[in-house]
């Protein structure tokens, strides 16, 4: 079997991609998932040397990629066979018919080893349309050092971040300091956050139904929460309110915060030998609210891989696609790659004890929810967008938690009508 390379830019160049039987063509950029691709490539080369792969190294950018396969999966071009996925994008590309259901061309043991949060997100109307290759989400990242200082257990409650916070804000005397900080700037980051908060107080956009619930009282609870802790407590600084991840990760790096909730890779700036809190920190899973010790609290994202519905080798691409986010496959990646692995089981192999805080973010998975992006579909842009605003009304007190969430109920309800 021979490996070829294969970049292309445009749409056209896209659907121009000829296929020839037994050839797929894999469609995944080259950084996100990093040296595994072609790894990968080249395993499977090597028990399958009468199927040939080429790889469409498609930009990194998600945006781009996003119009690239857009353009030729309205176009029904059979090319690619098998390509990357944002997950935000897997419930509307299913709904949309861009994606080829999974249940009839793999096994539902394969299926059923996957982390079942991630799943969900490309499962519509019971089917499973791609499957998740890596993750990534959000995470709790404290001091170590301060609440070894004021003699504080790692707060596992939202209930206790707020008394930690203003125990080692009080004890340090120092105006700039500030016991939390996070994204919640208007970007989607902040709907993450929320997420994480109502999900943590056994809420969340739906009901046990699945009908829409953004107003429910648990929701109300959590948000309000998040409102008293900015306005009223004043345990993050007025300036969260334009904080994308990086700012928060900045601030806390800085020493001005005890605790720091965004997306995993702070792990490495928080962990470099020039960072004032290298050795100073650590993390673990989203905080709950008390009496939901259970709650899925860490809010994810990560990238899937799936099938176009228009290839004409989709039997070998369910095989390929099987392969390539396979047990052994996701082991690689996580020791050699540094990247999550999406089958929960990967986590417990001995070999992942060299990587020792990759396992660790594997355990927050376990309590992972991902954004409703299967349940809305191609409308999750306006639902996403509906929800920063009214959050982002909420914290700016410019509505209370009551009215900036019903305002967001009747919303969303008018966009899931249309």
């Amino acid at each position: 079997m021979k490996l070829k390379s294969l970049a292309l830019a445009t749409a056209a160049a896209m659907i121009a991609v000829p296929a020839i039987a037994e050839d797929l063509v894999l469609s995944i950029g080259s950084r996100g998932y990093g040296p595994a691709v072609e790894r990968n490539l080249a395993r499977y080369a090597e028990a399958n040397p009468d199927i040939n792969i080429e790889w469409n190294k498609v930009s990194d950018v998600p945006g781009e990629t996003r119009k690239l396969y857009v353009t030729g999966l309205t176009a029904k071009s059979p090319t690619p066979d098998v390509y990357a996925l944002d997950v935000i994008w897997a419930g509307e590309f299913a709904q949309r018919g861009w994606l080829e259901p999974l249940n009839g061309l793999l096994s539902d043991e394969t299926i059923a080893t996957f982390n079942p949060s991630l799943l969900s997100a490309s499962t519509v109307d019971g089917e499973v349309h791609a499957l998740p290759l890596y993750a990534d989400g959000i995470h709790f990242f404290y001091r170590t050092d301060l609440l070894e200082k004021y003699g504080l257990d790692v707060p596992q409650t939202w209930e206790e971040v707020l008394a930690a916070s203003e125990v080692i804000a009080d004890g340090e005397k120092n105006p700039q300091f500030y016991g939390f900080v996070s994204m919640w700037a208007k970007i989607e980051g902040l709907f993450m956050n929320w997420l994480a908060f109502v999900n943590g107080n056994g809420g969340g956009m739906f009901d046990a139904d699945g009908n829409l619930a953004v107003n429910q009282p648990a929701n109300i609870e959590a948000t309000q929460f998040m409102v008293d802790l900015l306005n009223e407590h004043r345990a993050a600084p007025d300036s969260i309110l334009n904080m994308k991840p990086d700012d928060a990760r900045t601030l806390f790096q800085q020493g001005r915060a005890a605790f720091l909730m965004v997306q995993d890779f702070v792990y490495a700036p928080l962990s470099a030998d020039d960072s004032p809190v290298a050795d100073k920190f650590d993390f673990t899973r989203v905080p709950y609210f008390e009496g939901h010790a259970d709650a899925n609290s860490t809010t994810m994202g990560g990238w899937f891989l799936g099938i176009n519905p228009n290839s004409e080798n989709k039997e070998t691409a369910a095989k390929f696609l099987e392969f390539f986010t396979a047990y052994d496959q996701q082991l690689a990646a996580a020791i050699d790659d540094n990247r999550a692995p999406t089958i929960p089981a990967v986590y417990e192999n001995p070999d992942m004890a060299g990587a020792e805080v990759l396992a660790k973010f594997g355990s927050n998975y376990d309590f992972g929810v991902v954004r409703p992006s299967a349940e809305t579909g191609s409308k999750y842009p306006k639902v996403s967008e509906i929800m920063q605003l009214e959050i982002t009304n909420a914290l700016h007190q410019q509505k209370t938690v009551e009215e900036a969430l019903n305002d967001a109920q009747t919303q969303i309800e008018a966009v899931l009508a249309e």
